[in-house]
Protein backbone atom coordinates (compact mmCIF):
# COMPACT_ATOMS: atom_id res chain seq x y z
CA UNK A 1 0.00 0.00 0.00
CA UNK A 2 1.77 3.09 -1.27
CA UNK A 3 0.12 5.48 1.23
CA UNK A 4 1.64 3.58 4.15
CA UNK A 5 5.05 3.47 2.48
CA UNK A 6 4.91 7.23 1.83
CA UNK A 7 4.00 7.80 5.45
CA UNK A 8 6.93 5.61 6.54
CA UNK A 9 9.41 7.54 4.43
CA UNK A 10 8.12 10.87 5.76
CA UNK A 11 8.34 9.76 9.39
CA UNK A 12 11.37 7.46 9.43
CA UNK A 13 13.04 9.13 12.42
CA UNK A 14 9.85 9.19 14.49
CA UNK A 15 9.20 5.56 13.62
CA UNK A 16 12.70 4.61 14.72
CA UNK A 17 12.28 6.41 18.06
CA UNK A 18 8.97 4.67 18.77
CA UNK A 19 10.51 1.31 17.85
CA UNK A 20 13.85 1.81 19.60
CA UNK A 21 12.25 2.84 22.91
CA UNK A 22 9.97 -0.20 22.92
CA UNK A 23 12.51 -2.96 22.24
CA UNK A 24 15.03 -3.96 24.88
CA UNK A 25 18.09 -5.41 23.18
CA UNK A 26 20.41 -8.06 24.68
CA UNK A 27 23.99 -7.20 25.63
CA UNK A 28 25.31 -8.67 22.38
CA UNK A 29 23.43 -5.99 20.37
CA UNK A 30 24.82 -2.47 20.68
CA UNK A 31 23.13 0.74 19.51
CA UNK A 32 24.86 0.64 16.13
CA UNK A 33 23.69 -2.91 15.43
CA UNK A 34 20.20 -2.00 16.58
CA UNK A 35 20.14 0.87 14.06
CA UNK A 36 21.30 -1.54 11.33
CA UNK A 37 18.47 -3.92 12.19
CA UNK A 38 15.92 -1.12 11.94
CA UNK A 39 17.35 0.05 8.63
CA UNK A 40 17.15 -3.43 7.15
CA UNK A 41 13.52 -3.95 8.21
CA UNK A 42 12.65 -0.46 7.00
CA UNK A 43 14.25 -1.08 3.59
CA UNK A 44 12.53 -4.45 3.13
CA UNK A 45 9.13 -2.81 3.70
CA UNK A 46 9.54 0.62 2.14
CA UNK A 47 11.59 -0.34 -0.91
CA UNK A 48 10.87 -4.08 -1.30
CA UNK A 49 14.64 -4.40 -1.11
CA UNK A 50 15.72 -8.02 -1.61
CA UNK A 51 19.32 -7.19 -0.72
CA UNK A 52 18.17 -5.93 2.67
CA UNK A 53 16.34 -9.23 3.16
CA UNK A 54 19.62 -11.05 2.46
CA UNK A 55 21.47 -8.73 4.82
CA UNK A 56 18.88 -9.44 7.52
CA UNK A 57 19.48 -13.19 7.15
CA UNK A 58 23.23 -12.65 7.42
CA UNK A 59 22.67 -10.38 10.40
CA UNK A 60 20.70 -12.84 12.47
CA UNK A 61 22.98 -15.73 11.48
CA UNK A 62 25.76 -13.83 13.27
CA UNK A 63 23.70 -13.62 16.44
CA UNK A 64 21.87 -16.95 16.33
CA UNK A 65 24.24 -18.53 18.87
CA UNK A 66 23.54 -15.84 21.45
CA UNK A 67 20.91 -16.51 24.10
CA UNK A 68 17.45 -15.06 23.35
CA UNK A 69 18.54 -13.97 19.86
CA UNK A 70 15.46 -15.37 18.10
CA UNK A 71 13.15 -13.92 20.76
CA UNK A 72 14.76 -10.50 20.32
CA UNK A 73 14.51 -10.60 16.54
CA UNK A 74 10.86 -11.66 16.52
CA UNK A 75 10.00 -9.01 19.11
CA UNK A 76 11.87 -6.40 17.08
CA UNK A 77 9.90 -7.19 13.93
CA UNK A 78 6.61 -7.35 15.81
CA UNK A 79 7.34 -4.03 17.50
CA UNK A 80 8.20 -2.46 14.15
CA UNK A 81 4.81 -3.63 12.89
CA UNK A 82 3.06 -2.23 15.98
CA UNK A 83 4.91 1.10 15.79
CA UNK A 84 4.07 1.44 12.11
CA UNK A 85 0.36 0.88 12.75
CA UNK A 86 0.33 3.29 15.70
CA UNK A 87 2.04 5.93 13.61
CA UNK A 88 -0.44 5.53 10.76
CA UNK A 89 -3.46 5.65 13.07
CA UNK A 90 -2.18 8.70 14.96
CA UNK A 91 -2.24 10.87 11.85
CA UNK A 92 -5.69 12.46 11.86
CA UNK A 93 -5.20 13.83 8.35
CA UNK A 94 -4.34 10.46 6.91
CA UNK A 95 -6.79 8.91 4.48
CA UNK A 96 -5.46 5.40 5.03
CA UNK A 97 -8.28 2.89 5.55
CA UNK A 98 -7.80 0.79 8.69
CA UNK A 99 -8.62 -2.50 6.97
CA UNK A 100 -6.22 -1.77 4.14
CA UNK A 101 -3.58 -0.77 6.66
CA UNK A 102 -3.74 -4.06 8.56
CA UNK A 103 -3.86 -6.13 5.37
CA UNK A 104 -0.80 -4.38 3.98
CA UNK A 105 1.14 -4.64 7.22
CA UNK A 106 0.36 -8.35 7.57
CA UNK A 107 1.35 -8.91 3.95
CA UNK A 108 4.75 -7.31 4.61
CA UNK A 109 5.63 -8.69 8.02
CA UNK A 110 4.30 -12.26 8.03
CA UNK A 111 6.79 -13.43 5.35
CA UNK A 112 9.67 -11.77 7.21
CA UNK A 113 8.88 -13.62 10.45
CA UNK A 114 8.27 -16.91 8.60
CA UNK A 115 11.60 -16.55 6.80
CA UNK A 116 13.32 -15.65 10.07
CA UNK A 117 12.01 -18.72 11.91
CA UNK A 118 12.79 -21.01 8.95
CA UNK A 119 16.36 -19.79 8.62
CA UNK A 120 16.96 -19.89 12.36
CA UNK A 121 15.64 -23.45 12.43
CA UNK A 122 17.99 -24.43 9.60
CA UNK A 123 20.93 -22.76 11.36
CA UNK A 124 20.14 -24.58 14.60
CA UNK A 125 19.83 -27.91 12.80
CA UNK A 126 23.20 -27.35 11.13
CA UNK A 127 24.79 -26.40 14.44
CA UNK A 128 23.14 -29.38 16.16
CA UNK A 129 24.56 -31.79 13.56
CA UNK A 130 28.02 -30.30 14.08
CA UNK A 131 27.69 -30.75 17.84
CA UNK A 132 26.48 -34.31 17.37
CA UNK A 133 29.57 -35.04 15.28
CA UNK A 134 31.82 -33.56 17.97
CA UNK A 135 30.06 -35.56 20.70
CA UNK A 136 30.48 -38.75 18.67
CA UNK A 137 34.20 -38.08 18.32
CA UNK A 138 34.58 -37.31 22.03
CA UNK A 139 32.50 -40.35 22.99
CA UNK A 140 35.01 -42.66 21.31
CA UNK A 141 37.96 -40.70 19.92
CA UNK A 142 40.46 -42.48 17.68
CA UNK A 143 43.97 -41.28 18.58
CA UNK A 144 46.91 -42.17 16.28
CA UNK A 145 50.22 -42.48 18.16
CA UNK A 146 52.28 -43.75 15.22
CA UNK A 147 51.82 -44.65 11.57
CA UNK A 148 50.77 -48.18 12.55
CA UNK A 149 49.13 -47.80 15.99
CA UNK A 150 45.91 -46.07 17.09
CA UNK A 151 44.25 -45.95 20.49
CA UNK A 152 40.55 -45.67 21.26
CA UNK A 153 40.20 -44.86 24.98
CA UNK A 154 36.79 -45.44 26.57
CA UNK A 155 35.60 -43.67 29.71
CA UNK A 156 32.24 -44.07 31.44
CA UNK A 157 29.32 -46.43 31.13
CA UNK A 158 28.21 -48.13 27.92
CA UNK A 159 24.77 -48.29 26.31
CA UNK A 160 23.40 -49.33 22.91
CA UNK A 161 23.84 -45.89 21.32
CA UNK A 162 27.39 -45.50 22.56
CA UNK A 163 28.28 -49.04 21.49
CA UNK A 164 27.21 -48.19 17.93
CA UNK A 165 29.27 -44.97 18.01
CA UNK A 166 32.31 -46.92 19.20
CA UNK A 167 31.92 -49.47 16.41
CA UNK A 168 31.42 -46.74 13.81
CA UNK A 169 34.44 -44.73 15.00
CA UNK A 170 36.60 -47.85 15.05
CA UNK A 171 35.76 -48.76 11.47
CA UNK A 172 36.02 -45.17 10.24
CA UNK A 173 39.33 -44.69 12.06
CA UNK A 174 40.77 -47.93 10.74
CA UNK A 175 40.03 -46.85 7.16
CA UNK A 176 41.17 -43.27 7.66
CA UNK A 177 44.46 -43.90 9.49
CA UNK A 178 45.24 -47.24 7.75
CA UNK A 179 46.77 -48.45 11.01
CA UNK A 180 47.83 -52.03 11.61
CA UNK A 181 46.96 -52.14 15.31
CA UNK A 182 44.10 -50.55 17.25
CA UNK A 183 44.00 -50.60 21.03
CA UNK A 184 40.63 -50.34 22.76
CA UNK A 185 41.49 -49.10 26.24
CA UNK A 186 38.68 -49.93 28.70
CA UNK A 187 40.57 -48.80 31.82
CA UNK A 188 38.02 -46.02 32.34
CA UNK A 189 34.93 -48.23 31.92
CA UNK A 190 33.64 -48.86 35.46
CA UNK A 191 31.46 -51.90 34.70
CA UNK A 192 32.13 -54.52 32.03
CA UNK A 193 29.22 -56.96 32.04
CA UNK A 194 28.00 -59.40 29.40
CA UNK A 195 26.38 -56.58 27.40
CA UNK A 196 29.55 -54.48 27.30
CA UNK A 197 31.82 -57.45 26.64
CA UNK A 198 29.74 -58.64 23.68
CA UNK A 199 29.79 -55.19 22.07
CA UNK A 200 33.55 -54.86 22.56
CA UNK A 201 34.17 -58.26 20.97
CA UNK A 202 31.87 -57.43 18.04
CA UNK A 203 33.67 -54.11 17.50
CA UNK A 204 37.08 -55.79 17.63
CA UNK A 205 36.05 -58.51 15.19
CA UNK A 206 34.62 -55.91 12.79
CA UNK A 207 37.97 -54.09 12.75
CA UNK A 208 39.85 -57.31 12.09
CA UNK A 209 37.73 -57.88 8.98
CA UNK A 210 39.33 -54.69 7.62
CA UNK A 211 42.78 -56.21 8.08
CA UNK A 212 43.84 -54.47 11.33
CA UNK A 213 44.45 -56.23 14.60
CA UNK A 214 42.27 -55.00 17.47
CA UNK A 215 43.67 -55.37 20.98
CA UNK A 216 41.65 -54.78 24.15
CA UNK A 217 43.66 -53.36 27.07
CA UNK A 218 42.69 -52.43 30.61
CA UNK A 219 41.48 -55.93 31.49
CA UNK A 220 41.08 -56.04 35.26
CA UNK A 221 40.76 -59.29 37.27
CA UNK A 222 37.00 -58.85 37.71
CA UNK A 223 36.59 -58.32 33.97
CA UNK A 224 38.56 -61.46 33.22
CA UNK A 225 36.33 -63.34 35.67
CA UNK A 226 33.19 -61.97 33.97
CA UNK A 227 34.43 -63.13 30.56
CA UNK A 228 35.17 -66.60 31.89
CA UNK A 229 31.87 -66.95 33.76
CA UNK A 230 29.76 -65.82 30.81
CA UNK A 231 31.63 -68.02 28.34
CA UNK A 232 32.26 -65.19 25.89
CA UNK A 233 34.76 -66.37 23.30
CA UNK A 234 37.78 -64.08 22.99
CA UNK A 235 40.16 -66.55 21.38
CA UNK A 236 40.76 -64.30 18.38
CA UNK A 237 41.16 -61.08 20.40
CA UNK A 238 44.46 -60.19 22.05
CA UNK A 239 44.04 -58.70 25.54
CA UNK A 240 46.38 -57.04 28.06
CA UNK A 241 46.03 -55.66 31.56
CA UNK A 242 47.24 -52.20 30.53
CA UNK A 243 48.08 -50.10 27.49
CA UNK A 244 51.81 -49.96 28.17
CA UNK A 245 52.14 -53.76 28.09
CA UNK A 246 50.08 -53.98 24.91
CA UNK A 247 52.21 -51.41 23.07
CA UNK A 248 55.41 -53.13 24.21
CA UNK A 249 54.08 -56.42 22.83
CA UNK A 250 53.14 -54.93 19.44
CA UNK A 251 56.45 -53.01 19.16
CA UNK A 252 58.55 -56.11 19.85
CA UNK A 253 56.43 -58.15 17.44
CA UNK A 254 56.92 -55.58 14.67
CA UNK A 255 60.66 -55.43 15.29
CA UNK A 256 60.92 -59.21 15.13
CA UNK A 257 58.94 -59.31 11.87
CA UNK A 258 61.20 -56.64 10.33
CA UNK A 259 64.36 -58.62 11.22
CA UNK A 260 63.04 -61.88 9.81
Amino acid sequence: MQQVIDMMNQNERLLYEKWENSVESPQSIDSEEKQKLFNMIFSIISRSDEKSADYLREWYERYIKHADSLTYLVKSIQQFRKSLIELALSDEKSSIMVNNLYKSVDKWFDPIIADLVSNCSNSWNTEFRKQQHIVKELTAPMIPISTSICILPLIGNMNDDRAEVIKENLLTGARHYKCNHIFIDITGVPVVDTFVANHLIQAAEAVQLLGASCIIVGIRPEIAQTLINTGIAIDNIQTFSNLHTGIQYVTKKNQKEQRS
